[in-house]
């Protein structure tokens, strides 16, 4: 039997290709079971053709976090980068951040618990995941703090960096334990619980009527 012939694809095309299946394959597997074999079975390339846009399954996960990354500052960018307006308005938009956030984890949750788990085993993805994305987004998270309490609708006792540090990092670390197993996705009820979960958690933190603000 002839042999069907391979597709040819440009380089971006060819990258673009092996980075769909490694997201493919991570929303299914671990990132223990990641290989190039696996990957380069799910795109109709020759496995030595990996070697040609990645050094390894590592150098190809930072590439994922790459753009997973800059999806989640986009949908934060109204609350991080927005004025401090009234306690309600702040807390508003914050919900909102929060549910966009969250949703980016629902999606491609097995993929950011893939990288994070790559992260504990190799120094380059940990510099870009935990030194580079998550580093970011908490001094990003605590210059709105600091910004929120100099305007006094965030309490004034609290220390805006630390704060953002100990929010961000819970934050992470719940959303991959509930979204980030891909044999067990949460159900519609039970994504809806977590949201409020997390919204309560980071609004009663900032933005609590009864907290200690300076007027």
């Amino acid at each position: 039997m002839q042999e069907r012939p391979r597709r040819r694809h440009t380089p971006k095309q060819a990258e673009q290709a092996i980075l769909a299946a490694a997201r493919s394959f991570l929303s299914e597997h671990p990132f223990r079971e990641l290989t190039a074999e696996a990957v380069m079975a799910r795109t109709g390339l020759s496995r030595p053709a990996f070697y040609a846009y990645f050094r390894d399954r590592y150098d190809l996960v930072t590439h994922l976090l790459e753009g997973i990354g800059a999806l989640l500052f986009t949908v934060d960018r109204v609350w991080l980068e927005g004025k401090s307006e009234s306690r309600e308005g702040a807390s508003k938009n914050l919900g909102d951040a929060l549910r966009k956030g969250s949703e980016t984890f629902l999606m491609y949750g097995p993929v950011l618990r893939a990288i994070a788990d790559a992260a504990s085993s190799d120094g380059r993805v940990e510099q870009v995941y935990r030194f580079g994305l998550i580093e970011n987004f908490i001094q990003a998270v605590a210059a709105r703090i600091e910004r929120d309490v100099a305007a006094g609708i965030s309490p004034s006792d609290i220390v805006p960096e630390e704060t953002a540090r100990a929010l961000v990092l819970l934050t992470e670390r719940y959303l991959l334990d509930t979204f980030g197993n891909p044999s067990e996705r949460p159900s519609p009820q039970w994504t809806a619980t977590v949201l409020e979960t997390l919204e309560k958690i980071w609004t009663k933190t900032l933005y609590a009527e009864d907290g200690s603000t300076e007027r």
